[in-house]
């Protein structure tokens, strides 16, 4: 009896992924990605790791191939196809991380201690990016017949225009459903906010310090800005709060202006950060600034500005925001992977910044969802991914590729 139960254990397709990838593989994998700068500030970008990755699926079976999005950028396009008669899942990440700037530990050389790998990319979002890999690879080994095509895109430009997802949404291939890997501390999030930035223009009247009265000071227009945004707009918007998301939230970033100190400023620039939820629209976002300057206009004839749209953070699709109900098979089937693999209920949340997630769900129609690992220090100076959350990943990206494609 006891050799027919090990048997049928043998025979679980989980149990047979559980066995095929080991922790020590996840984590060298990772290692292997931090150690490849692929941020903007380097000739290569991410062309280096994103040919290493590529090579590696390759080596391990799967079908895999660089596809170029612009010259010397290319894509991860990796699938296990399936029999035809499934759904298909698409695994999303992007190879690109951030500049180390100033980093307090080395940001190329990964180290690991106390459960956390530490490294620039290890967090955001090379982990994620690694668990996504190797559940191709624990699949094909473990040699579990799917129905449907799981795919893994490994995907250009996240961290700036979104070059490497935007192909994927215009080019292909069309997947049912899509999990983005970002860091979620193994929190399920199918919703998160819109992106806009702004860059708000003041134009005043250059004139000396010694006769500042002869002039119109920019300067002074940004503060009485910036003020009635804080007094005025930003309670307006918490009371707002949000039903499928966050709470709409704006930040000035930046104030520059100005010549020197011993002229009236003629012009000044102001960069705002808005995030906007589901329930609100661009129009609406736009005319809340617009509605600002007409009372600040009201109040001084001399008030003159202008409201520019900072696009350099997008190619060509605007940073909507994103929604997949709460009842959708691909959150059903996260949350029961999640119960499956951590022993614990599923925690269903929303992201904090933005995401691919929603070009995939929004322009693509593939309902997505971010789901990945633990750690802090993603763009800061200390950087690190929970060891132990890479394999937990992988082994939900797994059970849930089980299941949605059958």
């Amino acid at each position: 009896m006891a050799s027919k139960r090990a048997g049928r254990r043998a025979k679980d397709p989980m149990d047979r992924v559980r066995g095929a990838v080991s922790r020590a593989e996840i984590e060298g994998l990772t290692k292997s990605l931090v150690k490849i700068p692929s941020h903007s500030q380097i000739p290569t970008r991410e062309k280096e790791v994103a040919e290493f990755l590529n090579e590696y699926l390759v080596g391990e079976g799967i079908d895999a191939r660089l596809r170029q999005v612009e010259k010397d950028r290319p894509n991860v396009m990796a699938v296990i196809k399936g029999s035809g008669k499934g759904r298909s899942l698409m695994l999303n990440g992007h190879t690109d991380t951030v500049p180390p700037y100033e980093m307090d530990i080395p940001p190329f050389t990964p180290k690991v201690a106390d459960g956390r790998l530490y490294g620039r990319g290890s967090l955001d979002m090379k982990g994620g990016l690694a668990a996504m890999a190797m559940a191709l690879v624990a699949l094909d080994r473990a040699k579990v017949p799917l129905a449907g095509d799981l795919y893994l895109a490994a995907v250009i430009g996240e961290e700036e225009r979104s070059e490497g997802t935007e192909d994927v949404v215009l080019r292909g291939p069309k997947a049912d459903m899509a999990i983005v890997g970002e860091h979620t501390d193994l929190e399920i999030q199918p919703s998160q906010r819109g992106l806009e930035w702004f860059d708000i223009h003041f134009y005043g009247k250059a004139a000396h310090g010694g006769l500042a009265d002869q002039g119109v000071n920019a300067i002074s227009m940004a503060a009485k800005f910036v003020n009635l945004l804080e007094s005025d707009l930003l309670p307006r918007l918490r009371a707002k709060g949000g039903k499928k998301t966050l709470p709409p939230t704006l930040n000035v970033g930046v104030i520059s202006g100005g010549q020197q100190s011993s002229s009236v400023a003629d012009h000044c620039v102001v960069k705002i950060d808005r995030r906007w939820t589901p329930e609100e629209d661009l129009k609406t976002v736009f005319q809340e600034i617009y509605d600002l300057f007409d009372a600040l206009k009201k109040a001084d004839p001399n008030f003159r500005a202008e409201l520019k749209r900072d696009v350099t953070g997008m190619k060509t699709m605007t940073h909507v925001p994103n929604y997949v109900p709460s009842d959708h098979r691909v959150v059903t089937s996260l949350k029961e992977s999640v119960a499956m693999v951590t022993g614990e209920p599923a925690r269903v949340t929303s992201f904090f910044g933005w995401t691919d997630a929603s070009l995939m769900t929004h322009f693509g129609k593939t309902p997505t969802v971010v789901f990945g690992p633990g750690g802090k220090g993603a763009h800061s100076r200390v950087e690190y991914v929970l060891t132990e959350d890479l394999q937990k990943c992988m082994l939900v990206y797994a059970a849930t590729a089980m299941d949605i494609c059958g």
